[in-house]
């Protein structure tokens, strides 16, 4: 009788462990493709994600990097209409997008600004501390998978939460972005590169 009396709380308590059991990477991987309305044929050829869980403040400093492989009729869908939607660009992608991406202008102002809030004189130019344009730039490019040779590319922000808020379509380089979701169709390989970056 006391198990009967206590069945909805088990029953509750089931459902909870089911539920934060299920694995985030899997959830990661359908959000992205119902976001790029990615083909369910696709595979998966490549898959990374930092953090896999969220921890006290959400999922800080998200990293996902993905990579579906099309077939080559598939993928000839996909790209005739992305080509026609306008919203894709042709690879490679310009330096102004990636130093919007890597948010350097605002890296910049806010090391500067520490600076100056505690009274310091700046490190050297080009120090681990001070690094220079180029090197972030470069430092950043690094952490991207690589350009295909030939393709588009699309860039999506949401501002915050990338991976549940509404995203837009990033067109005009006009201001750095603290998340973005880039996507890449490579032309060659038949595949879509998807990368997430939140820097929050």
């Amino acid at each position: 009788m006391r198990v009967l009396q206590h069945l909805p709380l088990l029953v509750a308590i089931l459902l909870l462990m089911t539920v934060t059991s299920c694995s985030q990477p899997d959830s990661d991987e359908s959000a992205l493709r119902d976001e790029f309305e990615i083909p369910s044929a696709a595979r998966v050829v490549s898959f990374k994600v930092q953090p896999e869980k969220p921890g006290w403040f959400g999922r800080e400093g998200l990293k996902i990097d993905i990579a579906f492989q099309l077939s080559d009729g598939n993928f000839r869908e996909y790209a005739a209409r992305a080509t026609a939607s306008g919203k894709w660009r042709s690879l490679p992608i310009s330096e102004i997008f990636l130093r919007r991406m890597a948010a350097i202008e605002t890296a910049k102002r806010l090391r500067i600004g520490s600076y100056r809030m505690r009274g310091e004189t700046p490190a050297p130019e080009g120090s681990v501390y001070n690094p220079t344009d180029a090197q972030m730039l470069k430092t950043f490019v690094e952490s991207l998978p690589p350009q295909p040779a030939n393709g588009l590319f699309q860039i999506r922000r949401a501002g915050t939460d990338i991976m549940r808020a509404p995203k837009s379509v990033y067109e005009e380089p006009d201001q750095d972005l603290n998340d973005f979701m880039l996507a890449m169709l490579d032309t060659d390989r038949k595949q879509i590169i998807i990368k997430v970056s939140t820097s929050y």
